[in-house]
């Protein structure tokens, strides 16, 4: 066997370090390819982040208008109610059992956190927990209560609002709270068997007004 000549290894050694070279080349493509490609992921993150925040604020703009539009509804049809009679007194009962009294047929007129808090008071003892004061209803808890409702997690501000009309609508029963950066709505024991024993339907014309004074 003929042993190769020294030209012939320093050949080979030549198409060995060509060969190392375009495997560094081809290396570095990929690894700018691949910086690009990650610079890519990275703004398309951040758009679809800034999307999925601009639809939270859209949705609860949305709902912002819907409950001014329909509280608007509500105070014409009060207005228009004035005149008449008031076949079933409900001056016994809070705003917040009476929001809970609502024949189906009023239910339309009602806005969507109106709806929201209306279906929490109606089974406060199940979603509120028993605390010194009465009992606490926090808002990590209204969100996973709206969640499971609705199937998708609530905007901050409707929770918020919610809330709220739990606050307004139960009247010295009910009070917001803030305590270690977390707020709760406290209702008291009273407040909250009134709540329990309220039926879900009533009849009668003046019901809805009645509510609807109520939050004015």
């Amino acid at each position: 066997m003929t042993k190769p000549s020294i030209e012939d290894l320093a050949a080979r050694i030549d198409e060995l370090e060509d060969r190392v070279d375009e495997l560094e080349a081809d290396t570095e493509q990929l690894e700018a390819t691949v910086d690009a490609q990650a610079e890519t992921i990275a703004s398309q993150r951040d758009q679809l982040a800034h999307y999925e925040t601009r639809v939270e604020a859209l949705e609860a703009e949305l709902d912002a208008a819907t409950d001014h539009r329909k509280h608007l509804q509500q105070r014409l049809y009060a207005v228009e109610s004035e005149d008449t009679p008031n076949d079933e007194p409900n001056t016994q009962l809070s705003p917040l059992q009476q929001l809970i009294r609502l024949p189906s047929k009023a239910l339309s007129n009602l806005t969507a956190n109106q709806e929201r808090a209306r279906f929490i008071a109606k089974d406060i003892r199940e979603y509120a927990t028993s605390v010194p004061a009465g009992f606490a209803l926090d808002s990590s808890t209204i969100r996973t209560v709206l969640h499971a409702k609705e199937g998708r997690t609530p905007h901050t501000q409707t929770v918020s609002r919610v809330m709220d009309f739990l606050d307004d609508l139960g009247k010295e029963g009910v009070k917001i709270v803030k305590r270690r950066g977390t707020k709760r709505v406290i209702f008291s024991e009273h407040a909250v068997s009134e709540l329990a024993a309220t039926p879900t339907a009533s009849s009668g014309r003046t019901a809805i007004t009645d509510v609807v004074m109520g939050w004015r």
